[in-house]
């Protein structure tokens, strides 16, 4: 397979990194919003359980493996008996992983005090396998640059197991047509991608390969096992101590805020890695254009996530059913979580940017520690409590982060509060206007009439300040207080 030309290369990888983001986000979320009228909450609960067993497998050890392939260098390498090792030791551990898992079922079921659990973690178990086939596959494509043939194969399997998924689960199948919908998804997804490889690889044990690759297996393993606390931990915690029902609900309060992030947070992140390679040592560039990237992120992720939090009641019934109002308070207060996790990872990205390599970690664990205490000692008080908690531990580190990064900037308070004045002062006004659209609304409107007044509230007001303030921090000449001032003499006067 001959590798495409670096520049090019790069350019139609990121395009089509972002095309396949974006669809694949927008097809599950559809998918997810339609399954939801069919399914009660425990059915996705139960379906969460089994993925954090597979995300695990696939941060923690398949990706831990394939990453030698990504950052092999020197003659030849990776050539197809590297190759062909990665398939060897990725399908191994997939045949392992997936009957640890499928004999386990059993015993995690009975933990879990959920019998029905037991077939959902034994079905599941296949996509484990099918994931450990496939990532010698996606790596040798992410290597060549293939980015287009990734998106193509994340796009047809998602839409195809979706249908299958929606088939069933209209046909009264419970939790098993989420199984299904996975299985099948995760199976067309093995077959495309091997399709498109045009590769067989062959059963390849080297012990030297072993032993040179084995710190950077590692490595990459004990990063994933960060990553993943970081980013599941919380659906674990509550799985543990709320069960499958009150997992459900939190899964669907994740998914709906956590769109946002991914679909425009990530992206941004995307966009940031040039800006501030661009910039090298130069520090005063370097907070240029990080300024920009944050007011930026800010400005789009903001007010999605603030209309999310003041209509999540409304929201929540329309797009998915009365069944899930449950759910409404967990999505006003994930809202602000997502919007904190958008700022903290952009931030993580240019601490590694200037070599502090060491601060995110430090400051993953200080979160991931602190959320943990919170969820024991909150569990009492339901799903709310633990979401608050989860909250709570990063409005407590994330003041710690952005310090340490405006320090290392050279950042003053001024400097960060002309790039994000506009879309902190649009968004007060923008939950103050809703808060007050839902008193004035008169009472026996429909939800899908009460969120699109929201929207159309949101559409006029929001941009509106934003101009405003974006105006007057053009034209007023005073210092940061007098700044702050005028925007809050504009507020009283609207």
């Amino acid at each position: 397979m001959k590798q495409k030309s670096a520049g090019g290369g790069l350019a139609s990888g990121s395009i089509w990194s972002i095309v396949d983001n974006l669809a694949q986000q927008v097809i599950s979320f559809v998918i997810f919003a339609v399954l939801a009228r069919f399914l009660a909450p425990d059915a996705f609960g139960l379906l969460t359980v089994a993925h954090l067993f597979i995300l695990f497998t696939r941060l923690v050890v398949f990706d831990a493996i394939a990453m030698p392939v990504i950052r092999a260098s020197g003659a030849g390498l990776p050539d197809d008996r590297f190759y062909s090792w990665v398939f060897t030791c990725c399908t191994l551990a997939g045949l392992l992983l997936a009957a640890l898992m499928f004999f386990s079922a059993g015993l995690v079921s009975s933990l879990y005090r959920a019998p029905e659990l037991k077939a959902v973690l034994q079905g599941m178990s296949l996509s484990v396998l099918f994931f450990g086939l496939m990532r010698a596959y996606e790596a040798r494509l992410v290597r060549n640059m293939m980015f287009r043939q990734l998106a193509i194969r994340s796009i047809g399997s998602v839409l195809t197991g979706g249908v299958v998924g929606i088939t069933l689960a209209a046909s009264g199948r419970g939790a098993m047509s989420l199984v299904v919908q996975q299985v099948a998804a995760s199976g067309l997804a093995l077959v495309l991608v091997v399709a498109q490889s045009r590769w067989l690889p062959r059963i390849v044990f080297d012990r030297a390969l072993n032993v040179k690759y084995w710190n950077d297996i590692r490595q990459v393993g004990l990063t994933g096992i960060l990553q993943f606390a970081n980013t599941n931990g919380d659906s674990l915690l509550v799985s543990i101590f709320l069960g499958p029902y009150a997992t459900g609900l939190y899964n669907l309060g994740k998914r709906v805020t956590s769109a946002v992030y991914l679909v425009i947070a990530s992206s941004m992140q995307k966009v940031a890695l040039p800006v501030f390679s661009d910039a090298g040592a130069d520090m005063a560039a370097l907070g240029r254009g990080y300024l920009k990237i944050f007011g930026i992120t800010l400005f789009c992720v903001a007010p999605l996530l603030c209309f999310q939090a003041v209509l999540a009641e409304p929201l929540v019934a329309a797009v998915f059913g009365a069944k899930w109002l449950p759910a409404a308070p967990v999505v006003s207060v994930l809202a602000l979580l997502y919007l904190l996790s958008s700022i903290v990872h952009l931030n993580d990205y240019l601490f590694f940017a200037i070599g502090k390599n060491r601060l995110p970690v430090l400051f993953g664990i200080t979160q991931l520690t602190l959320a943990t205490v919170l969820a024991v000692s909150c569990y009492r008080f339901g799903l709310f409590g633990m979401s608050l908690s989860f909250c709570g531990a990063y409005l407590l580190v994330f003041p710690l982060s952005q310090i340490r990064l405006n320090r290392e900037l050279g950042l003053n308070a001024r400097q960060v509060w002309y790039a994000l004045a506009p879309p902190l002062v649009g968004s007060t006004f923008l939950v103050l206007g809703l808060a007050a659209y839902l008193l004035l609304v008169p009472p026996g409107i429909s939800n899908v009439t009460l969120v699109a007044g929201g929207v159309l509230i949101a559409c006029l007001l929001y941009p509106f300040m934003v101009v405003v303030i974006g105006w007057h921090i053009r034209s007023v000449n005073a210092s940061w207080h007098g700044l702050l001032l005028s925007a809050m003499r504009l507020g009283r006067a609207r």
